[in-house]
Formats: C-alpha cells, sequence, structure tokens
C-alpha cells in the first residue's frame, strides 16, 4: 500500500513538472509581454490591460496679450500708393465673394483690429511730407476711412477694428516713412488664425501670381475674353488711385463691346 502511494506521489509531481514546462514553452512561442500592451484584448490576453491613457488633441495655443501677426508687411511699393484686399476663403471654394470689390473678409467671431505702422524721419523737419498715407475701405460700399496716426517718437501708426463678417482692405502710400509694419491684435483670452480673420498666412512675403484669361458677360449678353490681372499672394492688388479711390490690378483687360 505505501509502495504504490509513492509510485501515484511520483506520476502527479512529474505530470505538474511536465505541465509547468509545457506552459513556459507556451509562453516562450506564444504569450510575450509585448501581446499584452494597454488596451489590447486578443487570444493571448484574457482582457484588455487597464490604464492606457486616452490621447486628447492639443489644443490651438491661445495669444495671451491678443496680438495673431506683428511683423513687417511686403510689397510696399517705395513711391505712390497701392491697395490690399482679397477674398482668399471664397477664392478657394471657388465661389464668387459676396463683396463686390477685393477685400478682405474677417470670418471670425471677434472683432480684429489692424494696425499699419511705419517709421518715419525724426533727423530733419518735414512737416506731413514724413508721415505716411493710410486709409482704409471696409463694408460692401467701401466707406472710406481715414484714421488718425499716432505717433511715438520715430514710429507713426494706424490702425482700425474691423467687425465679425465685415469686409476691408487698405491703401497705403510710404512718401518718406519706412518699415511698413502690420500688427494684427484680437481681443485678450480668445483665438482665431490669420484665414479666419481674413489674411493671408505669411503677410511679409508678396510673390505675384499672373493673371488668368477667362471669358466674361458683356453687357450686351455676348461673351469676351477677359482677365481680372495680377495679384500678389499677400493679397496687394496694386497701384492705388487717391483721386477717385480705385487700384488697377496689372494684366487686367476686358474685351467687351462699350457699352452704348
Amino acid at each position: 500500500m505505501l509502495l504504490q502511494f509513492k509510485n501515484l506521489y511520483r506520476v502527479l509531481c512529474l505530470a505538474v513538472i511536465t505541465q509547468a514546462a509545457s506552459a513556459g514553452d507556451s509562453r516562450v512561442a506564444g504569450v510575450r509581454p509585448s501581446d499584452c500592451r494597454p488596451r489590447d484584448a486578443d487570444s493571448t490576453c484574457a482582457t484588455a490591460v487597464a490604464g492606457a491613457p486616452v490621447p486628447v488633441p492639443a489644443p490651438i495655443p491661445l495669444h495671451p496679450d491678443g496680438v495673431v501677426f506683428d511683423d513687417s508687411l511686403g510689397g510696399v511699393p517705395s513711391s505712390g500708393y497701392a491697395y490690399w484686399g482679397y477674398d482668399f476663403a471664397s477664392a478657394l471654394a471657388g465661389i464668387a465673394s459676396s463683396f463686390p470689390d477685393d477685400m478682405f473678409v474677417n470670418r471670425s467671431p471677434y472683432p480684429v483690429t489692424i494696425a499699419l505702422s511705419f517709421t518715419i524721419p525724426t533727423s530733419h523737419a518735414c512737416g506731413n511730407n514724413c508721415l505716411p498715407g493710410v486709409q482704409f475701405e471696409v463694408d460692401a460700399n467701401w466707406i472710406n476711412v481715414r484714421p488718425p496716426l499716432v505717433i511715438h517718437g520715430s514710429i507713426a501708426t494706424a490702425s482700425y477694428q474691423v467687425r465679425p463678417g465685415q469686409g476691408y482692405g487698405w491703401a497705403i502710400g510710404l512718401w518718406q516713412s519706412s518699415n511698413a509694419r502690420l500688427t494684427v491684435t484680437l481681443p485678450p483670452g480668445v483665438n482665431a488664425t490669420l484665414d479666419q480673420v481674413g489674411l493671408p498666412l505669411q503677410p511679409s512675403i508678396a510673390l505675384e501670381i499672373p493673371a488668368i484669361a477667362a471669358v466674361c458677360d458683356c453687357w450686351d449678353s455676348s461673351t469676351a475674353p477677359c482677365s481680372l490681372g495680377n495679384r500678389y499672394s499677400n493679397g496687394l492688388m496694386g497701384p492705388w488711385y487717391k483721386s477717385n479711390d480705385f487700384y488697377i490690378r496689372a494684366g487686367a483687360f476686358n474685351t467687351c463691346p462699350p457699352e452704348r
């Protein structure tokens, strides 16, 4: 009887050892630590491993001081006036702008302040001839706004606050001023991007975009070749004629017959 019990005990021990070895082989061949990473649940892991953090998208950085852009404005000619204004969003969507002339459009829900500043000479007396000429054109009916220049030392600044949904553009004549600078400011604590307020992503760079020929509808119901002309990547349109408040885009033409 004692011999039978010892034999039985020996058989059970061998079975346990064999089973353990078999389990060890299974872990080596099938289940590895990398198979049971957080949130995994397959044939090698009975349940998902708890504790995996759920990724949260990084928030768009706010602008604590409200300044979205503060750098040079590209394309300012050394003489004469030039005009800036273009509805980038409508052009990207391939639809006509709701504003009849070329204008930026503030499509953000916030007012945005556009400031244009310049370095003016202080080494000699030149009166108003030292100061730049600045005016804004706003709304669909092109309201002409000439804000007063604020002068601090050698810096002269003109600014205008654009409402949400408002169209706007500006004309600049340097005269004896230089270093035209654009500053775009939102109310503190809110956030919007340059394209949301209607401006290009790189106002400091003015790359020429050649004119594209098209076919226009004429006043007499006929059609004829035409083109709106060249423009620049930062919204610069071309020379501005202050005497009658209009601008001309280089390369623009229209071959419709003259109206009778």
